[in-house]
């Protein structure tokens, strides 16, 4: 069996999603974890799939096919996880560089991000903006959960921290 990694950017129009899967399908690939978004008008997505190796080279062009896609493909490797595994949100009021910020601290940490998600919306009683990212993480083993909850606290006042184990 190989992994391949699939990434496409296009115009967002509806039954894409199933397109794709049909397409892995017919091509005997097993879809197995995804990220897709609609951003701006646009269809974003990547795909993780697994497929026999006499299957490969077909899907892959196959998915070169698409019509009005970018589409990259990577073979995936298998990834050392060592450390333990968080779920972390944080919420404050949208203004710019928060991500650069708690990423800064991530970086500091020597932490892994698995996934990433972020969405800006209004308050609900105030309609003030604001930020939310969602994330997986892997703390490296020596680095405590609550010297990554103060550090990351301390970047704002309006910065909410949520960390829990999974």
């Amino acid at each position: 069996m190989k992994t391949l990694v699939a990434t496409l950017i296009g115009p967002d129009k509806s039954g894409l999603v199933k397109q794709l899967a049909t397409l892995i399908k017919q091509h005997h690939g097993s879809w197995q974890a995804s990220a897709m978004s609609e951003l701006a008008g646009n269809f974003a997505g990547i795909v993780e799939i697994r497929v026999p190796e006499e299957h490969s080279e077909s899907l892959g062009q196959a998915l070169q096919q698409l019509p009005d896609f970018q589409v990259q493909l990577l073979e995936g490797k298998q990834a050392a996880q060592s450390g333990q595994q968080l779920k972390l949100t944080v919420t404050a009021n949208d203004r710019l560089g928060i991500i650069d910020e708690v990423t800064e601290v991530l970086n500091q940490f020597n932490i892994s991000v698995k996934t990433l998600k972020t969405d800006s919306y209004p308050a609900p009683t105030t309609g003030t903006m604001l930020f939310e990212a969602s994330s997986m993480l892997t703390l490296p083993h020596g680095q405590t959960l609550s010297d990554l909850q103060a550090r990351l606290e301390a970047l704002s006042d309006d910065l909410v921290v949520d960390i829990d184990l999974i």
